[in-house]
């Protein structure tokens, strides 16, 4: 085999972040730019993917029963994930998901990982992989009307855009009362999808 998987280091950080930048360009799974590694509240698993000189290819990152969910049992909400496109198709992705669900099982005593994603080659990829959808919701960023901005302005923020979610079903009525940004690809409108996956 020629990639290895391994816990994350603190001095990987750099290759970490050209790597997710790289991963970036090609998804529509994040809408802004990250310049340091993000830090979790709760027990986080964190893994890279290793190629046979060394370099980093891929990583994911999951966070034991993250608040964002209320699940009643112990799960992992996958906060980053993917694999550098020179060398996607060799496995390397379902090797990380692999290798993470073991360490969950043994650790934390969880077989289940949580993922969303507004990126269609993603949602193709959990499908293939057979997660199950558990929700659906918009995420959208909005230029904020005149009142807002007068309001906000009271306690001292200048507000330029917002970023927002909601039900699929409400999407509609929200494109009716808001001014939605739709001339930046990066924070166009996305479907988002959930999906749950034990392995």
């Amino acid at each position: 085999m020629d990639y290895k998987i391994r816990p994350y280091s603190k001095s990987d950080e750099l290759e970490w972040l050209d790597v997710h930048a790289s991963v970036m360009v090609d998804s529509y799974a994040w809408w802004t730019v990250i310049h340091k590694k993000p830090i979790y509240k709760n027990d986080t698993l964190d893994l890279v993917a290793m190629n046979k000189v060394g370099k980093i290819v891929g990583f994911i990152t999951i966070e034991i029963n993250a608040d964002i969910m209320s699940y009643k049992e112990n799960y992992g909400f996958v906060w980053e994930f993917g694999v550098h496109r020179n060398y996607r198709g060799n496995n390397i992705g379902f090797m990380l998901i692999k290798e993470a669900h073991k360490i969950m099982n043994e650790q934390y005593n969880a077989n289940k990982s949580i993922w969303y994603s507004q990126d269609e080659n993603a949602r193709r990829y959990y499908l293939h992989l057979g997660m199950n959808e558990i929700s659906r919701h918009m995420q959208f960023s909005v230029n904020p009307s005149e009142d807002l901005r007068r309001e906000l302005l009271k306690d001292g923020f200048n507000c330029g855009q917002m970023r927002g979610t909601c039900n699929v079903e409400d999407f509609e009525k929200v494109k009716e009362k808001f001014d939605l940004v739709i001339d930046d690809d990066a924070l166009n409108p996305q479907l988002c999808i959930g999906y749950e996956y034990e392995l």
